[in-house]
């Protein structure tokens, strides 16, 4: 499994300092509208998706979610063959 944050302020400058305030321990990569067009539009942030092994979005979250929502959702996936 792999966790990876998306910013998509429009540059990269405030990025560093909202990953130390908040002990992020992932990498973070710039988006772009291109992307968030890929993944059916950003109408909110934060949005988690979760992706099953094919790459095919499995879940969509938007806004804070409770982490044992996450944690049901990967293990169904990583019980799926």
């Amino acid at each position: 499994m792999q966790v990876i944050g998306v910013s998509m302020d429009d540059s990269p400058e405030p990025v560093p300092a909202f990953y130390q305030q908040y002990h992020m321990n992932y990498p973070v990569v710039m988006g772009n509208a291109k992307i968030g067009e890929s993944y059916g539009g950003l109408l909110g942030l934060p949005i988690t998706f979760l992706l099953d092994r094919e790459g095919r979005i499995a879940a969509k979250h938007i806004g804070a979610t409770d982490a044992a929502v996450f944690e049901k959702e990967i293990q169904r996936l990583l019980n799926t063959r």
